[in-house]
């Protein structure tokens, strides 16, 4: 299964944001356990800018950067390129951030994108679910 991970789950992890940050930190466990096997998930490039503007402040640039180093070690990074681009920007989201995430996640052929802000994808083709949702899929 191919999945792409919403920055807000990466950030609902490091800086254990309630109420999300548990289903979150589960999803990233069982992505750990099983990214050689069962689920390939990507992030995109700007994750990481998003990610560090929010994290940073709350928990420093030491823990931000470890996560980040992780984080890398069992997901892969989705290469989007123009094409992706005008392709989510068709689909006319209601934030540019979630349109550059939904080109990434066209770029690297997602089955599905995980995010703890479902209304921010709609309208896209690919299937968007909270993490719990994936986490109680892969179990069963």
């Amino acid at each position: 299964m191919k999945i792409f991970l919403d920055t807000d789950v990466l950030v609902d992890v490091a800086i254990d944001r309630r109420p999300f940050s548990e289903s979150s930190a589960k999803l990233i466990d069982v992505i750990q356990t099983a990214h050689s096997s069962r689920i390939d998930a990507y992030v995109s490039w700007s994750s990481f800018m998003e990610f560090s503007q929010q994290a940073t402040p709350l928990v420093g640039q030491q823990k931000t950067a470890e996560f980040c180093t992780e984080l890398t070690k069992f997901v892969k990074i989705a290469q989007a390129k123009a094409p992706h681009l005008t392709a989510a920007l068709a689909f006319n989201l209601p934030e540019f951030r979630a349109t550059l995430q939904a080109a990434a996640a066209i770029a690297c052929k997602a089955e599905m994108i995980i995010t703890n802000n479902t209304t921010l994808y709609t309208g896209l083709r690919i299937p968007v679910k909270a993490p719990a949702a994936l986490t109680d899929q892969v179990a069963a």
